[in-house]
């Protein structure tokens, strides 16, 4: 599991150590650098994952700055506006002597396109760190998800290896019909739920976060697409279900289509797997929204580490809820709150307690309910044309 994540002179961060758990949560208003700490680790990622990487013998390599997991352009684009030299740190470690740690210092002159941040000093401590962060498997769902499609496509060949649900949540119908029959870990088990494997805890927490709800898809495999739909089903009487047909996915909002990849890539995810999702609770109704940061919870007491960036008080309640319940240890959940100071990013973490409670509440830190509510009760502003 990765504990920390440096970043020097990285994007608004002039340097900064940011302590990660089995679960963490990234909040905080626009633009102060939440999305930057997951684009750190997606460019290490997107790096070192097809033999790139750190290798024995060889400690320089480039980094892609470019590719099929993030791109955010060049050094010149990502270099800390107050940096005093040249170059980028990131490191990331597994403990006090394990971690990979990277430096990208511009070569060339200033202008000098083809060799800008060419020269890189990576220097990899232990052969764990790089198997770790280079060769488990990764799930990564950007905010900038599909919505509702009549299809998606079936196979694309070797999609999986930069991310098996693809970073729009594209492939997902192909995860579920090429793993859907595998069990999923105990601890995430849906009880409602008829099985144990993917597809039948998949429909279970659908249906939790959208009551009735039920997965259909159907494959076309001879033009590589799949298509989905949700049924709705009801009481008719009181040992007895009905369901809809199949509506199409077009035809049902975009709440449950957002919804299923974060599902999908929380269940499938394994002891040591890395979830990464940004905005998991795009679309979703505050219920829902709950009930997911619940199954987040519950893949990190299941050994994935999650990390989550969100706007959502919902979802911060479902964590809270989660440690309470139990689901999840206190020491596993770390929240950090994002400010702008100026060009740099400035960091607050408040510490959760057994019972889901905050030692402290930074301002700007989900209170915008509280502050509106204040406004709602507030003796009312007399006016001229009320007198």
């Amino acid at each position: 599991m990765i504990e920390h994540v440096r970043l020097h002179h990285f994007k608004c961060f002039e340097d900064e150590h940011i302590r990660l758990g089995g679960l963490t949560l990234l909040a905080g208003l626009n633009g102060t650098g939440k999305s930057s700490v997951i684009q750190a680790l997606l460019l290490l990622r997107q790096s070192g994952m097809i033999g790139d990487g750190p290798s024995p013998g060889r400690s320089r390599w480039g980094l892609r700055w470019q590719g099929s997991l993030v791109d955010v352009g060049s050094f010149r684009d990502v270099l800390h506006e107050g940096a005093g030299q040249d170059a980028i740190g990131l490191e990331v470690s597994f403990g006090s002597s394990i971690r990979v740690e990277v430096e990208v210092r511009r070569s060339g002159a200033e202008g000098d396109e083809g060799d800008e941040g060419k020269t890189t000093l990576a220097r990899g401590f232990d052969g764990e760190a790089e198997s770790s962060l280079y060769r488990s498997r990764m799930f990564y769902l950007s905010a900038d998800r599909l919505g509702p499609r009549k299809t998606l496509p079936f196979f694309v060949q070797e999609h999986g290896e930069d991310t098996p649900l693809g970073t729009k949540g594209e492939h997902v119908l192909w995860f579920l019909e090429t793993y859907g029959r595998e069990p999923v870990a105990e601890v995430l088990r849906h009880s409602g739920a008829p099985g144990k494997t993917l597809v039948s805890q998949t429909n279970a927490w659908l249906e939790t976060i959208s009551p009735g709800t039920e997965l259909k898809s159907t494959l076309i495999p001879e033009v590589d697409l799949a298509s989905a739909g949700f049924s709705f089903s009801a009481h008719y009487s009181r040992h007895r279900y009905v369901s809809t047909r199949p509506f199409r996915a077009t035809n049902v909002g975009f709440g449950l289509s957002y919804a299923l990849p974060p599902v999908v890539a929380l269940l499938a995810a394994k002891h040591d797997d890395l979830v990464l999702i940004e905005n998991p609770e795009a679309h979703l109704h505050p219920g829902g929204q709950t009930q997911l940061a619940e199954l987040a919870a519950r893949a990190a007491a299941a050994g994935a580490q999650v990390i989550l960036e969100t706007h959502s008080d919902h979802v911060l309640d479902g964590v809270r809820l989660a440690v309470r319940e139990a689901v999840v240890r206190p020491d596993q959940v770390i929240i950090h709150y994002f400010e702008r100071d100026g060009i740099k990013a400035r960091i607050t973490t408040p510490e959760l307690d057994r019972d889901g409670r905050l030692d402290s509440w930074p301002a700007g830190f989900f209170d915008q309910q509280d502050r509106n509510l204040a406004r709602l009760i507030a003796p009312r502003p007399s006016r001229d044309d009320e007198q």
